[in-house]
């Protein structure tokens, strides 16, 4: 089988997973009440809470797949699958129990310890500490790097942890990086890096399906950290780690002015004014309270109102530019001045 169509086997595989999964995840995870408020309807619908395992669920599936086909893989996707699976439970346990914003986010920097173990076991598989920069080629970060790989799986995780808010935001904008990622591995030459963010491509593609507005099921902290654990993962192990951070850019700029505006890690129940006010029409307004964390959604709205769709495109347009972006970014990296 050429690696072509191994990438379209893999994405396929998780993609009718995680489709086949959902409907049967939604309706049990209603009759035991696991649920939560659709807080910018105005009618305030319970949904289904924590539907990322469905997410999940195809993503192991399609990394069987994958060694299936190629077991010379195998070091790659025990760190990939071992780190998405960590992050899981940590955000399973949070969905239940609710963790306290600083434990969650320390156990999150825990998760890329897999990756580390395996890259000291097959050096020769997961190469650490080697990125590649536009124009400048590989460098050799002896302490750099190690300091920061720490955080590559915890601010990826956490960012797409706090922008999960709006119906189909983060499922569809983490289609988008996930393909940007699949097409970057292409580019690069990156083939098992491509078969990763096949799995992941074609879980979101499914789960959007459910997640977009009007909101079926929501992805639960078990799925949104997960699915930024996920992209750290491929940028890591893959070598893409300039092209994850440029996809993501939306996300890492949303984190950046929620913390600076809350002056630190606060859990959602924390935070007393909501960023944007929801009207009888179900009509969205930036909240000016100078106690409402600051979001881009507050950015956007800031030049007027919208309802909550035209919100998710206005962020979906962000997505798709940053994800564009990150692709040129993989075609630069082969460049050298």
């Amino acid at each position: 089988m050429n690696r072509m169509a191994t990438i379209i086997l893999v994405l396929a595989s998780s993609f009718i997973t995680t489709f086949l999964v959902m409907p049967k995840l939604i309706k049990y995870l209603k009759s035991k009440g696991v649920v939560g408020i659709d807080v910018h309807k105005p009618d305030k619908p319970e949904i289904a809470e924590m539907g990322g395992i469905g997410i999940i669920l195809g993503i192991i599936v399609g990394a069987i797949v994958s060694l299936i086909i190629d077991p010379k893989a195998a070091p790659k996707f025990i760190a990939y699958l071992a780190t998405i699976i960590l992050t899981a439970i940590i955000g399973f346990i949070d969905d239940l129990y609710t963790l306290k914003a600083k434990v969650k986010t320390a156990l999150t920097i825990l998760t890329f310890i897999p990756i580390v173990v395996m890259g000291l076991i097959f050096p020769r598989q997961i190469r650490l500490g080697r990125p590649v920069l536009p124009f400048i080629g590989r460098l050799r970060l002896t302490i750099a790097y190690w300091l920061l790989l720490p955080f590559a799986i915890a601010v990826p995780a956490n960012a797409v942890n706090m922008m999960d808010t709006y119906n189909g935001v983060m499922s569809g904008s983490c289609v988008m990086i996930s393909l940007s990622l699949l097409i970057s591995s292409l580019i690069l030459g990156r083939f098992y890096a491509a078969l990763m963010s096949a799995t992941l491509l074609g879980a979101l593609i499914a789960y959007y399906w459910y997640n977009r507005y009007p909101a079926r099921v929501f992805s639960g902290d078990v799925g949104s950290l997960s699915v930024g654990a996920a992209i750290g993962a491929i940028s890591v192990i893959g070598g893409l780690e300039i092209v994850g951070v440029t996809a993501l850019m939306p996300f890492i700029m949303n984190a950046f002015y929620s913390l600076s505006s809350l002056g630190g890690l606060l859990e959602r129940h924390e935070i007393k004014e909501r960023p944007v006010i929801v009207d009888e029409n179900g009509v969205l307004r930036a909240n000016l309270n100078s106690k409402a964390p600051s979001t881009l959604a507050n950015l956007l709205l800031l030049k007027g109102p919208a309802t909550e769709l035209e919100l998710v495109k206005s962020y979906l347009a962000l997505s798709a530019v940053s994800s564009i972006l990150g692709i040129v970014t993989a075609f630069l990296m082969g460049v050298r001045l």
